[in-house]
């Protein structure tokens, strides 16, 4: 006899489907089978999976997606349960098939032992499915919480520019290993780099490094308080692990990512908030293709992701990719740029991060301005690590 605790109460309803399937989607990859805990509160709903002990998702989507929202809890401020993620999804994506109205869904959860339930709605029929939940301990965070007190680097980049290189990256195909290379050039070259590492050797992306795309980097010394110049920070991940972060980051607008001393890196995803295409004809006077603007306080889909540095056990290897880094797609050595600092006026102290929040809805990267001048006439051009359209350029 299943025992059933009424003491929590959700509803929420939204015609936002294709922006819930989108969401999902993102959860996927680490697992879609598996059991997903589903976190819900007086702010939104929240959906947490491991996979493997070496990658945690955490999605949210705000209470301002839903047109109703209503969560009622006696005993608590939030309640979990866990689902099956991929059934969820197929749900959501069946009904969103409707070309010819608009489909209004309806979230609902009566706490411990009842169903997730989902019902559908449109101009002629309603349609009910019922998910079975799960009680849920609290998530295991070991290993996964980001040390902000000892970070290694810290970079921002346009979020497009970063799917099209791991895009890049895949469609070579054999890859073992990938490393994550940051690096702080006097006179404002700084170096982000993503390598691939296979059996027929090493490829890189080198990152556009004008400030529209990798709006921030910051690698830090020993002290993980002074910026850190000409000392690159080289990071170890399973490829096909970080792999899995490309459908989150296909959707952002942009991505934070930071690495702590302990080897877990940080990847902070926020979504674009685009109108949605649906059809709509629910009346002759309407248009059978109407836009759906969703809400304009709402934050978008907010994604962090943490996943695990792989031990290093070769020093050779890491050597191998910093000779690597030295060299242009000829194989030549690249030779450093002679800069001279030239002060104008005075400079402001760096911006402080904007709080990441959970919304991370002001997540916007600022910089100040510092001229440098090359000396000399005879000063040597560093070969710039971008092509001019402001893609990332392929080794």
């Amino acid at each position: 006899m299943k025992v059933t605790s009424k003491s929590s109460k959700f509803s929420a309803s939204t015609v936002h489907l294709e922006h819930i399937t989108t969401a999902l989607n993102c959860v996927t990859p680490f697992g879609g089978k598996a059991f997903i805990l589903t976190y819900i509160d007086a702010d939104g709903l929240s959906f947490i999976g491991t996979y493997n002990r070496v990658v945690r998702i955490q999605l949210f989507l705000s209470k301002e997606l839903f047109i109703s929202y209503t969560y009622e809890n006696d005993s608590s401020d939030h309640t979990k349960f866990c689902v099956r993620i991929n059934q969820v999804l197929d749900s959501v994506n069946v009904a969103n098939r409707n070309i010819d109205d608009i489909v209004e869904c309806t979230l609902s959860h009566n706490g411990e032992g009842s169903p997730f339930v989902l019902i559908f709605e449109d101009s002629y029929i309603s349609e009910r499915v019922t998910h079975e939940t799960f009680l849920a301990n609290e998530m295991d965070n070991t290993g996964f919480d980001l040390d902000r007190d000892r970070i290694r680097f810290e970079c921002m980049i346009k979020g497009d520019i970063l799917h099209t290189a791991l895009k890049d990256l895949k469609e070579i195909g054999g890859q073992d290993e990938c490393y994550l290379y940051a690096e702080l050039r006097e006179g404002g070259q700084n170096i982000f780099a993503i390598i691939s590492k296979s059996k027929l050797g090493l490829s890189k992306i080198v990152l556009p490094s004008a400030k529209t795309i990798l709006e921030k980097l910051e690698v830090f010394d020993e002290d993980f308080t002074t910026l850190c110049y000409g000392k690159p920070v080289i990071a170890l991940f399973d490829f096909n692990l970080f792999d899995k972060l490309r459908m989150s980051i296909k959707i952002s607008s942009k991505v934070l990512l930071r690495l702590d001393a302990h080897g877990v890196l940080n990847v902070n995803v926020l979504s674009l908030t685009e109108d949605i295409l649906l059809s709509s004809n629910k009346s002759k006077a309407t248009s059978s293709n109407s836009r759906l603007q969703l809400p304009k306080d709402y934050p978008g889909i907010v994604i962090e992701l943490s996943l695990m540095e792989k031990e290093i056990t070769d020093e050779n290897s890491m050597r191998d990719v910093e000779i690597f880094m030295e060299t242009n797609e000829l194989g030549e050595p690249i030779k450093p740029v002679i800069y001279k600092k030239k002060i104008v006026g005075s400079i402001s102290s760096a911006p402080t991060n904007a709080a990441i929040s959970r919304e991370l809805g002001k997540l916007n990267g600022t910089a100040n301005a510092q001229d440098a001048e090359i000396e000399g006439e005879h000063a040597i051009q560093e070969e710039a690590p971008f092509m001019s359209n402001g893609l990332p350029r392929f080794f």
